[in-house]
């Protein structure tokens, strides 16, 4: 296990330096080597699956270098490496506006270096430090391969600062937690949190959660995620929203349950109210958005709404939704911007307004789009069904009807985005001028497409494929669900 522990740290960090020493004619070699890197990174955590370890190494000052590999690590490492070789698949078979360049796929393998880490930190100093470290390779991905030239500085400033900003938050409470307690080693911690007074606890907790709340994109620290995701070509989008986004899933899984005693407990019902906000805010934006890119952005932020909703009822259902709400909004997300992205290039534009039955030039694309936003919905027998069940069961459980029925409501509000911005894309009229023949895009883009369709389909039919390893890492947290 321990082997698996480094061969993962060395494997990744050579493979971004290695990288860069690919000639910038290379740079489609380059993104072979970066695709490989990210397929063998899925490929060891899945071969460790059945595998729980921790590995400690003593620093100074109560600190350690602690990783820690379970079911929840097992569930992020799974989900950010298959996004980021998606990722880099669609920048090869996917002629790109911005010139890629090895440097390109240099930043997205220390993308996936910072995340894979934070998913596997079990000390809280080493966390914020990695956490850190992967917003540096992130912003310079959004800053130098923009689609907006002439506002990439200011997307990229404002995303920096805001994330760096709950960041901040985060380092204040694990400061915090070190004096009162002398370590940050989250084993040692957990002994010693009862002992803290409840509303110093509650401060820590607020604080420290703060950062995972902006880097959900949660209402009203959102503003960053709507420009950051659209402006960016179509593979950092794809980073974004399949890496970065579901890394924050992942820290608000591992550390609200942690901070439960006296802390996490009293933010519960404040965040489910800020929860049902955010799905509605999102839903709405979303609704009367004309830009496709900027519509499934703005549905990013409402569906984030659903992820919080799970995971601030302290419901096993709910932590269970949540989980589970990892990977079908990966799948889903990657695929619905895939297709739209796919169309936007052809077509020469985002403006739904000027699109309209592109179905009839791209069947597969639309096919699976249709699929992305049955699932999006929460429609059987796709995916998405199973995460909205759970959620919904917790909130019920919960016992605040009100929020539930809330959330209930804003899902109506999911499909009537959904289905307007499957209508305005892909069916009606074809403008005259992108009429013509169906269009290939080729064997590696329907490879991908089409197994996005298999994934959302078999998941949704046969749950227990990923709901098993999502039973453990909701039990590895402390949560027991009923088999």
């Amino acid at each position: 296990m321990v082997q698996f522990l480094l061969i993962l740290q060395i494997m990744l960090f050579a493979g971004a330096l290695i990288t860069l020493f690919f000639p910038r004619e290379k740079t489609n070699l380059a993104g072979a080597w970066a695709l490989c890197v990210a397929i063998a990174q899925f490929v060891l955590t899945a071969m460790a699956l059945p595998m729980s370890e921790t590995l400690n190494w003593p620093v100074a000052f109560g600190v350690t270098l602690s990783f820690a590999f379970d079911p929840l690590a097992a569930i992020a490492l799974l989900v950010i490496s298959g996004a980021t070789a998606i990722a880099i698949l669609y920048s090869l078979f996917m002629p790109q506006k911005v010139e890629r360049t090895p440097s390109f796929y240099c930043l997205i393998l220390l993308v996936l270096f910072g995340t894979t880490n934070v998913a596997l930190s079990h000390d809280l100093l080493q966390f914020y430090v990695f956490w850190e470290a992967m917003l540096i390779p992130a912003w310079a991905l959004v800053i130098n391969w923009n689609e907006v030239p002439e506002r990439a500085r200011y997307t990229g400033l404002k995303f920096f600062i805001i994330t760096h900003i709950g960041a901040v938050f985060m380092l204040a409470s694990i400061l915090w937690l070190y004096v009162i307690t002398g370590t940050t080693n989250m084993d040692a911690l957990a002994s010693m949190l009862p002992a803290i007074p409840s509303y110093m606890l509650l401060l820590i907790a607020a604080m420290f959660l703060l950062g995972f709340i902006v880097k959900l994109a949660i209402f009203p620290f959102h503003t960053w995620l709507p420009d950051a995701y659209t402006s960016s070509v179509m593979p950092v989008t794809l980073m974004l929203v399949g890496v970065m986004t579901n890394i924050g899933v992942y820290g608000m899984a591992r550390f609200f349950p942690f901070l439960q005693p006296g802390g996490s407990s009293l933010l519960s019902t404040p965040l489910l109210v800020a929860a049902v906000v955010t799905m509605f805010y999102g839903g709405f934006m979303a609704f009367v958005e004309k830009n496709a890119k900027r519509v499934v952005a703005y549905s990013s932020i409402s569906q984030m709404g659903y992820v919080l909703f799970g995971l601030a009822t302290l419901i096993p259902s709910g932590m269970a939704g949540s989980l589970f709400n990892i990977f079908n909004q990966a799948v889903t997300k990657l695929a619905l911007f895939m297709c739209l992205g796919i169309v936007a290039h052809h077509a020469g534009t985002w403006n739904m307004d000027e699109l309209g039955g592109w179905a009839k030039r791209l069947p597969l694309a639309a096919i699976v789009a249709v699929a992305a936003v049955l699932s999006l919905v929460g429609a059987p027998p796709m995916l998405g069904f199973w995460p909205e069940f759970l959620t919904f069961t917790a909130g019920f459980v919960y016992g605040n009807y009100t929020l539930a029925v809330l959330a209930l409501i804003a899902a109506a509000l999911t499909g009537a985005y959904g289905l307007r911005l499957i209508k305005m894309v892909f069916f009606g009229p074809l403008q005259k001028q992108h009429e013509g023949e169906t269009v290939s895009i080729g064997t590696a883009g329907s490879f991908v497409l089409v197994s996005s369709f298999v994934v959302l389909l078999v998941l949704g039919v046969f749950p227990g494929i990923a709901f098993n390893l999502v039973r453990l890492a909701v039990e590895s947290l402390g949560f027991a669900l009923v088999r």
